[in-house]
């Protein structure tokens, strides 16, 4: 499916608009794929949100996978292979992102406990 095409059923079932059952389904398995992709990302980047630690915007993005996966699921769809993240401590802190040295300070400045990644950490 064409990308513009894919780019619209993603959009209607974020809005939570009608789909027809295989659009539905093309749009959760994309949905599904962005946000995977997104979850690498910011865990390989760390990410900017100056309120939430990395590790609860990677269990938020988690949790859209899930709720995705489950959504395919209810629509007669296989996902038993689909690759689901692991949950990571919330206060997990990706030390390669561009914002890491500011967040993290602020974090422990806040009282949060935060913690950082360390390279034993291994996913994929």
């Amino acid at each position: 499916m064409e990308k513009k095409k894919l780019d619209m059923i993603v959009q209607k079932y974020l809005q939570l608009k009608p789909l027809s059952d295989n659009d539905a389904i093309a749009a959760r398995r994309e949905y599904v794929r962005r946000e995977l992709e997104h979850w690498q990302d910011i865990f390989t980047n760390g990410c900017s949100d100056p309120a939430w630690p990395d590790g609860c915007n990677l269990n938020l993005t988690r949790n859209h996978i899930l709720s995705a996966l489950r959504s395919l699921r209810d629509l007669g769809e296989d996902t038993s292979g689909e690759y689901i993240p692991p949950e990571v401590e919330n206060g997990l802190m990706i030390p390669t992102g561009r914002w890491f040295k500011v967040r993290f300070e602020r974090f422990k400045q806040a009282g949060q406990h935060v913690q950082i990644a360390s390279t034993e950490i291994s996913l994929f």
